[in-house]
């Protein structure tokens, strides 16, 4: 098993770091506006009507169903992606070289390289959208409805301003701006899903 110190090499040897900041942001915001579409979807429809468990159910199975797909969808995709690409570029790089790099150090980097970034890119949709699915589950210990729709709604502006700012502190410029920049995505998703359950 490879120590953290050398997986760190083999990233900063092929720029790995720089493509998990982005697929860490990127997807984590996917799985932030996905779970606010589902919740919000939910949402509307409980609203003026009786709040029961079984919809709670749904709820909770839809949101983790979905967050289970885009995390296996992102890391399988991720890895054979960056695999494909790297493999390309070391195959050029061989024939300059008129030499095999199989069994190299450039190999394992690569192979370290694509694992991780493909990690980072089904974990981070993963964990924002479930974070956000949370406090639903105290529904089922006491939590009112009303208020668990509203922690959660508050985690997802959280999610969305935390992407913000990191995106502000990457960039070295103004982390408030680039935070006010990221939630107007939000505010689109929240009213196209408005919008949507009216006509339903």
């Amino acid at each position: 098993m490879r120590s953290i110190r050398e997986i760190k090499d083999f990233l900063s040897m092929t720029e790995g770091e720089n493509i998990l900041r982005r697929y860490f942001v990127m997807n984590g915001f996917d799985g932030a506006l996905t779970a606010l579409g589902i919740i919000l979807g939910s949402f509307i429809v409980t609203v003026g009507s009786e709040p029961d468990l079984e919809k709670i159910k749904i709820l909770i199975s839809t949101g983790i169903g979905a967050s289970i797909a885009m995390g296996v969808s992102g890391f399988w995709i991720a890895y054979l992606t960056e695999k494909a690409e790297r493999t390309k570029e070391r195959k050029e790089l061989e024939e300059k070289m008129v030499t095999d790099l199989n069994n190299t150090r450039i190999t394992r980097a690569n192979f370290w390289t694509s694992l991780v970034i493909a990690a980072v890119d089904g974990i981070s949709p993963f964990i924002f959208s479930v974070l956000a699915l949370l406090p639903i589950f105290f529904v089922f210990v006491g939590l009112p409805v009303m208020a668990a729709y509203g922690i959660s709604f508050g985690v997802i502006l959280i999610e969305v301003i935390v992407l913000g700012v990191f995106l502000g502190a990457v960039s070295k410029e103004n982390k408030l701006i680039y935070a006010l920049k990221i939630i107007p995505a939000a505010l689109l998703v929240a009213g196209l899903t408005y919008l949507l359950e009216l006509f339903l």
